[in-house]
């Protein structure tokens, strides 16, 4: 899969006036809430003790079910760790992320049904306004985060505050030629769900 060039996104100025406003409003909602859920995955749970030996493969199994999780700035200078094995199979991605650069420093693209999904999980604010300027802005569920969705000629921009509501995780995608547009949030708000589940 090529990697994704985000500075062939169509460049547009600085938002103004009532769309800029609804978008900042929008993330302030995100910011409220959501420092709790990014640090849910990461809470250890107790293992049982027992010394039975059929207690042994309900502990590895629920061991194995658990996503590896790091801090947020590891994974801005190694994107493509935000998805595994697991999320790569579930998710029906064809080939490895890809890591390539963006605008705001290192991202990882994916190719998952027919959309070029490229993952930053470092994105300014302003620069979230700036994308989403004159797009179709909606609030979606992502995981358990609320996110802002913006579509705009047939690009899909998702972004979810997790630490820090200057600071976004974001999704950018494109579809490939004769690929249905109808996928496209959906696949971006699927790679920002998995990518989440590995942030503590």
């Amino acid at each position: 899969m090529p990697p994704i060039d985000v500075d062939r996104r169509p460049r547009r100025r600085r938002p103004r006036g009532s769309a800029a406003l609804a978008l900042v409003a929008a993330l302030g909602l995100l910011g409220g809430g959501c420092s709790s859920d990014g640090e849910a995955p990461a809470k250890a749970s107790p293992k049982p003790a027992s010394s039975s030996a059929t207690a042994a493969p309900a502990t590895t199994e629920a061991a194995d079910a658990k996503p590896a999780t790091y801090p947020l700035a590891h994974l801005r200078s190694r994107p493509c760790l935000a998805l595994d094995e697991r999320d790569v199979a579930a998710l029906g991605i064809s080939g490895p992320g890809e890591r390539s650069s963006s605008k705001n420093g290192a991202a990882c693209d994916w190719l998952l049904d027919g959309q070029n999904v490229g993952l930053d999980l470092d994105v300014p604010q302003s620069y979230a306004k700036t994308m989403t300027k004159d797009g179709r802005v909606t609030q979606v569920p992502v995981g358990k985060h609320m996110a802002v969705q913006a579509e705009f000629q047939g690009i899909c921009f998702i972004f979810v505050a997790v630490e820090d509501i200057e600071r976004l995780v974001g999704t950018t995608t494109i579809p490939e030629p004769g690929a249905s547009q109808d996928g496209t949030c959906p696949a971006g708000a699927a790679v920002a769900a998995a990518a989440l589940t590995h942030i503590r």
